[in-house]
This record gives C-alpha cells, sequence and structure tokens, in this order.
C-alpha cells in the first residue's frame, strides 16, 4: 500500500469521501522523511504543517526548567501536529521529534484552510481529527489528576504496550511525570 493509499484509509475510517473530495486532497499533501532525532518543529517555531505519520515513531516534549518532559509519543498511521500553533500562528512551546527514521505526509495550513473552503467532506475530516486530538489530551489529563505513578503505568501498559515496549526508560519517565529510578522500581513491583 502505499502511503497516500495509507492516507485515505486512515481518513476514510472517520468518514467515507468521495473521489472527488479525494482528488481536491492529494495535490496539497506533500512526501517528506526526517531521520531518527531530526525535529518536525522546535520550540519558538510557527506549526505550519500538520503531519501523517506513515511509518516510525514521533515524541512530543517541551522544556521546563531545563528538564524534557515528554508529552505524548505518535506512532504510524497517526496524526502529529504542534496544534495549537497551527491553529495561532503563534510560536510553539514544544519539541515534535523523530524517535526513529519518519516517513510522513504533511499538508499545510495555507492549503487545508483553502481546501476547508471548496469540501465540506474535507471540512468534517479536520473537525474529527481535531477532536480525537481534544479527547486524549483530556484522557491524559483526567488520569494525571486522579492515579498514582504506578496506575498510570500499569494503565499504559494495557492500553499501550508497543508504546512501553519501545520508548526509552528516560522518555516513558517523563512522560509519566516520574525520575527513571521510580520507573525501574515501579516495573520491578509490576
Amino acid at each position: 500500500m502505499t502511503p497516500l493509499e495509507q492516507l485515505r484509509q486512515k481518513l476514510d475510517t472517520l468518514t467515507q469521501q468521495s473521489d472527488a473530495d479525494w482528488q481536491l486532497f492529494t495535490p496539497i499533501v506533500e512526501s517528506v522523511t526526517y531521520s531518527k532525532n531530526d525535529f518536525l518543529i522546535q520550540e519558538g517555531q510557527v506549526e505550519r504543517y500538520i503531519y501523517y505519520v506513515v511509518d516510525g515513531m514521533v515524541r512530543l516534549f517541551l522544556n521546563a526548567n531545563g528538564k524534557d518532559v515528554s508529552l505524548d509519543f505518535i506512532f504510524s498511521n497517526d496524526f502529529v501536529s504542534a496544534y495549537s500553533s497551527f491553529l495561532t500562528g503563534q510560536p510553539t512551546e514544544f519539541n515534535v521529534q523523530a524517535l526513529t527514521d519518519v516517513t510522513a505526509l504533511r499538508f499545510s495550513r495555507t492549503n487545508l484552510l483553502n481546501l476547508y473552503q471548496h469540501s465540506h467532506t474535507a471540512e468534517r475530516i479536520g473537525r474529527l481529527i481535531a477532536e480525537q486530538a481534544f479527547l486524549r489530551k483530556t484522557r491524559r489529563e483526567v488520569q494525571f489528576l486522579t492515579s498514582n505513578a504506578k496506575q498510570r503505568y500499569v494503565q499504559l501498559l494495557e492500553q499501550n504496550p508497543t508504546l512501553v515496549q519501545t520508548i526509552s526508560v528516560r522518555h516513558l519517565a517523563s512522560y509519566l511525570g516520574i525520575e527513571p529510578e521510580s520507573l525501574s522500581r515501579i516495573r520491578r513491583e509490576v
């Protein structure tokens, strides 16, 4: 399956689109690759793209008082962006970095807003993707407010074993809001 076919299949899970709608969308899609540790965007830059990760793994993180804090991890077949910057045109406060070699498709804000003017289906898909991102963020916030570190680790292990197996202890610990030593202790207990 080509990257474009993979993207269409992903979008079709949100809502069926006509071939005419798809033909409006494909000209704005650009294929990009990043090597491990490359940044898709860095703190202080303005996000101009939404990325669909075809293959690879990406980490969103910010620098809090000189310490990297992992906010999220994105795997193949999902979207990533410094979305608040994408919406507002203001510089982003966080970084989006390839944890592996990444193949992605991206589309620019300008082209996407223009597409929304011509395709109700594209506008609907954009809204549904934004809603999914909001729900994911909300679940994470609630989990942080209602669970201790061990409970968060167990939930993460149950919900996304791939993440637990492939992410470094340092990144995983910062995502859980604990020190690497505490994560090692929790792993031994579990």
